[in-house]
């Protein structure tokens, strides 16, 4: 699961068997198992999977790095991205605008100490063949990287790689896959580049640049399957603000116009610059956002198809642990979610169901109010938990079948929402029957047992 730009964020880890005690020097080194890890603002508190017990309590100043504001210094923690070997160590990139990694023993939750990457760290992905981790930064100069990987053999071993996605000192947000089944090459996107950017993983270089479509400006969000290895990848556009009878209007908000080349929607002129945004700002905009989730083969190396949500709007695509299942997210307040099947290598996927949630939409009706869910797998049913973004309620959908189910647990106690800024998190604790679900809003976290439907604890 991600957690970008997110100052809580939740995660599930078991203990292998045979795992090795890593911290000897520590004082604590007791085996905590089967753990669910929050991460919040103020540090890492370690759960057993019904969060009755506390197992280990780490605060910011002992694992954040510190920064300054208005000559305030202060240690804070923002969680872009947690990932796992599932052996040994836990890597969290925490904090806004670094250039570390935090690195925690996955057997006892002791904090490691950090390692060294590149430049505001927000993408992590774990190569289980190669034991590497890589990192996608969004911020580089001339002569450095947005891309680093980490030797995982070692906590403290790194090795440079060199991948430019865009020239200059420019942002450049995108997300990586990089999966043992790719073999030794990855992909990445840019919201500003419209192409999908293969990487050398024995080299550790930008191998080719592949068009994703002559009339997106860039890609960003993605999706892989292992069940037939194709990506999906979220396109951006670009759109017309500033003037009258422009794509949003008259104000172009808080980060102001540039001259944009629009290739969609009314205004699309490719002869002329004009007044406009690119990327995530131009996302949703009716008859502009047309474009879709690149369904790409990685094998053939070409688009098969260009997936739409039922309202003809673009969403953004999240998969399921194996890939079976890709769940699109329109900016449509909640009211519906696509699910799609992955089939045959390439060969398009499938549409699995359009399925209507019933959430209240009061206040949201054009948002986009989902970023995560919980995918389960227990003994013969498969299943989707959902958190509602204005009420306090989930939906679980049994995708068993081939054709779904639905059922709604409300949780925590009678009021407004509280879910923060629309968004909650949601994480299953693998092999148990319990499913941790936050509300920020009100400082709490909700564990759920989805099996007798009900909660059990609110932290």
């Amino acid at each position: 699961m991600k957690f970008v730009s997110a100052f809580f964020a939740l995660a599930a880890f078991s203990i292998p068997a045979m795992a090795r005690n890593l911290a000897e020097d520590q004082n604590d080194n007791t085996k905590i198992g089967n753990t669910m890890w929050h991460f919040s603002q103020t540090g890492l508190v370690i759960f057993q999977p019904d969060g009755g017990t506390i197992l280990k309590s780490l605060d910011e100043k002992n694992i954040c790095e510190e920064y300054t504001y208005n000559n305030d210094t202060y240690n804070r923690c923002d969680w872009y991205d947690v990932v796992s070997d599932g052996k040994q160590f836990v890597y969290a990139a925490v904090t806004r605008n670094s250039e570390k990694l935090d690195i925690f023993d996955i057997n006892n939750g002791n904090f490691m100490g950090t390692v060294d990457t590149c430049k505001n760290p927000r993408d992590l992905e774990y190569h289980s063949n190669r034991n590497e981790v890589w990192v996608r930064c969004s911020k580089t100069t001339d002569t450095e990287s947005h891309m680093d990987v980490i030797n995982a053999n070692g906590i403290y071993s790194n090795t440079v790689a060199n991948v430019t996605v865009i020239e200059g000192d420019n942002n450049a947000y995108g997300y990586t896959v990089i999966d043992s089944t790719l073999g030794d090459v990855g992909y990445t996107t840019d919201r500003t580049q419209p192409f999908l950017m293969k990487v050398n993983l024995n080299t550790r270089n930008l191998e080719k640049k592949i068009e994703l479509d002559a009339l997106t400006s860039g890609g960003y969000e993605m999706a892989y399957s292992k069940v037939n290895k194709h990506i999906f990848i979220r396109s951006t556009v670009c759109c017309t603000c500033g003037f009258v009878g422009a794509d949003k209007g008259e104000d172009c908000g808080r980060y102001g116009a540039d001259n944009v080349t629009v290739k969609v929607g009314p205004n699309a002129d490719t002869t002329k610059l004009q007044s406009g945004q690119c990327g995530h700002r131009c996302d949703g905009i009716p008859g502009v956002d047309i474009l879709g989730a690149f369904e790409f083969d990685t094998v053939s190396e070409k688009v098969l198809k260009n997936w739409m949500m039922a309202d003809g709007g673009s969403g953004d695509p999240f998969p399921s642990p194996t890939g079976e299942f890709i769940i699109l997210f329109g900016r449509n307040g909640g009211n519906t979610i696509r699910i799609l099947k992955a089939g045959e290598p390439g060969k398009i996927s499938t549409l699995y169901s359009d399925i209507k949630l019933g959430f209240n939409q009061t206040g949201v009706e054009d948002d986009q109010v989902y970023n995560d869910f919980a995918f389960i797998e227990m003994g013969d049913k498969k299943m989707i938990v959902f958190a509602s973004s204005t009420e306090n309620k989930m939906s679980i959908v049994d995708v068993s079948g081939d054709v779904p189910t639905q059922s709604v647990v409300v949780f925590g106690k009678e009021g407004p929402s509280t879910a923060y800024r629309n968004r909650r998190q949601v994480e299953w604790v693998r092999d148990t029957n319990y499913v941790w679900v936050d509300g920020r809003e009100a400082s709490e976290v909700y564990v759920i047992d989805i099996m007798a439907g009900g909660g059990v604890n609110n932290i």
